[in-house]
Formats: structure tokens, C-alpha cells, sequence
């Protein structure tokens, strides 16, 4: 574990083989940072976030998958941002 670069690990087996999975941890700054904020900032700065994700996710898939339509696409990106 790299507690250095604030960084965790967690072991998960997946198909009888042991990975590790790494989670980045926010910087004090940055937690502090949106601490300050008020209500409203935080949730217009979660939901530019989220459309980030989802741009992102998109950019990921259509590169991985040319052959998926839209409604494929659709589909799998609600999967993976809202687990349905």
C-alpha cells in the first residue's frame, strides 16, 4: 500500500486471481476548498463532474466499441454511473 501518495489498496479476488485495486484519496486542500463552498457551488461543481464522467466514459466506449450504437452506448454508460 502507498499510503505515501495517498493512495490505499484493497485486495479483491477476481477469477481466482488476487488484484489490487488502488483508490486515490482527496487532498486535504481540496477537501477543505469544498468545505467552503456553499451548498449550491458544491452541487453546480458535482453535477459539471458527473457530465465530465459521463463525457469521458463515452470518449472510453465509442473508442473501445465503434461498432455499439447510441442506444448501446446509452445504456452502458446509465450502467456504469448509476448501476441500473
Amino acid at each position: 500500500m502507498d499510503y505515501a501518495n495517498n493512495r490505499t489498496g484493497v485486495y479483491h479476488t477476481v477469477n481466482g486471481e488476487r488484484r489490487e485495486i488502488v483508490i486515490e484519496l482527496a487532498d486535504e486542500a481540496i477537501i477543505e476548498a469544498l468545505r467552503a463552498l456553499s451548498p449550491e457551488e458544491r452541487l453546480k461543481k458535482a453535477a459539471a463532474y458527473s457530465s465530465y464522467v459521463r463525457r469521458a466514459l463515452r470518449s472510453q466506449l465509442e473508442s473501445l466499441h465503434p461498432e455499439w450504437s447510441e442506444d448501446r452506448l446509452q445504456h452502458e454508460i446509465r450502467r456504469r454511473c448509476l448501476g441500473e
